[in-house]
């Protein structure tokens, strides 16, 4: 995203390339957020956390939500002070556990009509956005979560699962596990193997399915 100054206000156009310009800009994103929405709105596990919330203070949250993911994407919203208000508001969709936002996800994205790529990068703007939103982002794994390894998946290969549930690309799991980008793109390779899982996403669904985030 490119940002330009004239008489002290800040406009911004698209990064060439970015996710936003790929997908077809704000109206998808806003539209994948809309769907998810719905589905946390409508869902047995999470309506209430919207309980005695107004239509206009949902709408609100929603706008500033689409607008951190369009921000993340490269598209043309000012990011001064997004993450900062976000973080500070104590918003409803950070109290939305991963696991139940990572299935809702996963089912708004299958719906979008983005392909296995854009939808990949989209999920991890998704559930970075929904962390900043967070005002107590767990970031510790859930206690015996690693006494079973399913699908023979060695331990390491567990913390790059959860890694990728949590929304973080290769570079910032390499970062967090202290390993090569190489390391963690061969771990991810044998993680849809072992998992039978096509991209990210679903590798996201399958960590969620067993309570790994």
């Amino acid at each position: 995203m490119v940002n330009t100054e004239a008489n002290g206000r800040v406009s911004t156009i698209p990064a060439a390339g970015s996710l936003f310009e790929r997908i077809g800009g704000n109206d998808v994103i806003a539209a994948v957020v809309d769907d998810l929405y719905q589905r946390m709105l409508n869902g047995h596990q999470t309506w209430y956390y919207w309980k005695g919330v107004s239509a206009d203070g949902r709408a609100a949250e929603r706008a500033r939500y689409t607008d951190l993911v369009g921000s993340a994407a490269g598209g043309p919203v000012d990011p001064r002070g997004l993450s900062e208000e976000a973080s500070n508001t104590g918003l409803t969709i950070g109290k939305v556990g991963w696991g139940i936002f990572v299935e809702l996800t996963a089912e708004a994205l299958d719906h979008s009509g983005l392909d296995d790529g854009e939808a990949e990068e989209l999920f991890c703007l998704l559930a970075r956005s929904k962390a900043a939103m967070s005002s107590a982002q767990r970031t510790s794994s859930p206690a015996g979560v690693f006494a079973a390894f399913p699908h023979d998946l060695a331990e390491r290969g567990m913390e790059v699962l959860r890694q990728v549930a949590m929304g973080k690309n290769n570079s910032e799991i390499g970062e967090e596990l202290f390993i090569s980008i190489n390391t963690v793109t061969r771990h991810i390779t044998n993680i849809f193997v072992k998992t039978s899982t096509r991209n990210r996403v679903e590798a996201a669904v399958y960590a969620a399915r067993r309570h790994l985030v």
